[in-house]
């Protein structure tokens, strides 16, 4: 991270849309390389569904710290993650962060707010924006717990698609409370987008449920 820290912070501070795909490289170089050493690997389905230099919401489910790279290992192009302001207490990784994604204080409905007035403006600039939508790490028995109404208010406030997503084995490989890292590969599968071109917030619960029926249905499938 230390070597890659560089190629992706600069590029960002003088050019944050085009210097974002340079620093994507980077990140993925970091992802990659500290997954390799540790006998992790990624493998993405569905890539083909997205098209180049598109804007997306891409929503996922959380259930290991082993999500994030994955992600990163997965899309394609350069995106924001959307991530808790705790992260920012995290050496070198909260620095990266600050740079890389957007946080949000969870306890505060105005930095809720001020979060994704902030977001929208990365959407209005075309970069995509990637949400966990359960909130949290998922650390119940089932595939997925239900969704905040937050990406998809966004969603259909900027008239973006949303790409669901489902990421597999992650748990399997690091679950949230053990420090026994285990070697694997994680799957991560693309969903079509969903288009919401012409959708008012009175159609956010339909859009919530399309999604997280969509990524448990990715989930369960054998």
């Amino acid at each position: 991270m230390l070597l890659c820290l560089p190629f992706v912070i600069l590029p960002i501070m003088m050019d944050e849309k085009k210097g974002g795909d340079f620093a994507n490289l980077f990140l993925k170089i970091w992802v990659n390389g500290f997954c390799a050493f540790s006998g992790i690997f990624f493998k993405a389905v569905g890539t083909e569904k997205l098209k180049k230099d598109a804007t997306y919401i891409f929503t996922a489910n959380h259930s290991s710290y082993l999500d994030s790279p994955a992600i990163v290992a997965s899309i394609p192009d350069y995106f924001k993650p959307l991530g808790k302001q705790e992260i920012l207490k995290m050496p070198v990784f909260g620095f990266v962060f600050k740079h890389i994604g957007v946080t949000v204080d969870r306890s505060s409905n105005m930095s809720r707010i001020r979060s994704l007035m902030k977001i929208k403006e990365k959407i209005e600039k075309g970069i995509s924006i990637l949400f966990f939508p359960e909130g949290t790490m998922n650390t119940t028995a089932e595939s997925l717990i239900p969704f905040q109404s937050g990406a998809f208010w966004l969603a259909i406030h900027s008239q973006t698609p949303i790409v669901p997503m489902a990421i597999k084995n992650s748990r399997q490989i690091l679950p949230r409370n053990s420090l026994e890292l285990r070697t694997g590969t994680i799957h991560v599968e693309f969903g079509d987008p969903i288009p919401t071109k012409g959708l008012t917030q009175k159609d956010l619960e339909s859009l919530k449920e399309q999604t997280f029926e969509r990524i448990k249905e990715m989930l369960e499938k054998k």
